[in-house]
């Protein structure tokens, strides 16, 4: 999901008076929440001009001002356009970071000769690397080492623009580093 439509999803909620998702969202005062929107715009502004593969993670003083992430994991997990099998492992195998298991499957997957590193959101953990859904949500993808050195210059610009003091997102990808053995001469353009 993109940004824009996290953005839209936000706006209607607070428009439904979060009938449907965080109810701290509707919590902030007008005033401070259209300088959060603002923000927000600007951040989907810098994303567009880059056009990764993948969504970065939601601006971290959004999110946290908004109080996104203090809420139930299957509203905050809708709002942000994870799939459902991901927010189930999430919230019920309590899975709350990249971990062994995630790695073992990077170990087994194959990938075109030029991939070069996984990506995704900070703050998504998906139930498995090889979630349909979230590939088809664009919230995992692989990259080459020319569009890795594109996100890591759309990360330095997103830190300097939008500065924040949010200590666990100091990042707005995880970035998981594809070991050469994995890799596989393909010419399919497919990228699962």
């Amino acid at each position: 999901m993109l940004l824009e439509e996290i953005y839209k999803r936000i706006i209607k909620l607070r428009k439904n008076r979060c009938q449907d998702g965080p109810k701290s969202i509707c919590r902030v005062d007008e005033f401070y929440f259209s300088q959060l929107m603002a923000r927000l715009e600007k951040e989907i502004e810098i994303v567009n001009r880059y056009n990764p593969p993948t969504r970065p993670a939601l601006d971290p003083l959004v999110s946290t001002e908004l109080g996104i992430y203090r809420g139930d994991d299957y509203q905050i997990g809708r709002l942000l356009g994870y799939p459902e099998c991901c927010m189930k492992s999430f919230s019920e195998e309590t899975r709350f970071a990249i971990d062994k298991k995630h790695l073992k499957e990077l170990d087994e997957m194959e990938f075109p000769e030029d991939a070069y590193a996984l990506i995704l959101p900070s703050g998504f953990i998906p139930c498995s690397l090889k979630c349909p859904k979230a590939w088809e949500n664009k919230l995992i993808a692989y990259v080459n080492s020319k569009e890795y050195q594109m996100i890591l210059e759309l990360e330095e610009e997103l830190k300097r623009e939008l500065p924040h003091f949010h200590l666990g997102y100091n990042e707005y990808y995880e970035k998981l580093p594809i070991k050469k053995k994995r890799i596989v001469k393909s010419s399919s353009t497919d990228r699962l």
